[in-house]
């Protein structure tokens, strides 16, 4: 038993490494201490996703995706790594793909405020700027203060 737990405390700090490469933006770095842990146990979530965040830091979209659609394999309705998905579809104009996830996650969780600032911008973004300012509306009635938002509704 106490292997296992030295071993849980490794792969803890393994992570807390990485993780202060990622916020030192040493992002090479961090991506070969996650893909360390990832070796040795393939279904570590935060490795996976905090890889996948990681690796478009520094625009490796594609394997990015890869490392999101492994931790949906293991826990298909992970919300964080869905919103992390469509972060990575807006920035490489996957628009469609964008708000086909942002529906998605919006039918069981309606007011997830990422998600809709995410498709109000994806929208505004394909000129659908009656829908977007509708998206803003229904935002500021929960957030009244949210300046990103009136910004975008100004816009």
């Amino acid at each position: 038993m106490l292997n296992l737990h030295g071993s849980k405390l490794h792969v803890m700090t393994e992570i807390n490494i990485a993780n202060e490469l990622f916020l030192n933006k040493k992002f090479e770095d961090a991506v070969l201490r996650y893909e360390k842990i990832l070796k040795n146990d393939p279904h570590d979530l935060t490795a996976l996703n905090n890889n996948g965040y990681t690796l478009s830091k520094l625009k490796r979209y594609d394997a990015a995706i890869e490392c999101y659609n492994r931790s949906l394999q293991i826990k298909p309705d992970d919300k964080l790594v869905q919103i992390n998905i469509i972060s990575v579809y807006r920035k490489t104009g996957r628009i469609d793909d964008a708000l086909e996830l942002c529906n998605k996650i919006l039918e069981k969780n309606p007011d997830e405020l990422i998600v809709l600032y995410h498709k109000l911008r994806l929208l505004k973004k394909s000129n659908k700027i009656t829908e977007s300012n509708e998206i803003c509306n229904k935002i500021l009635k929960k957030y009244p203060y949210n300046t990103d938002v009136q910004n975008e509704l100004i816009k």
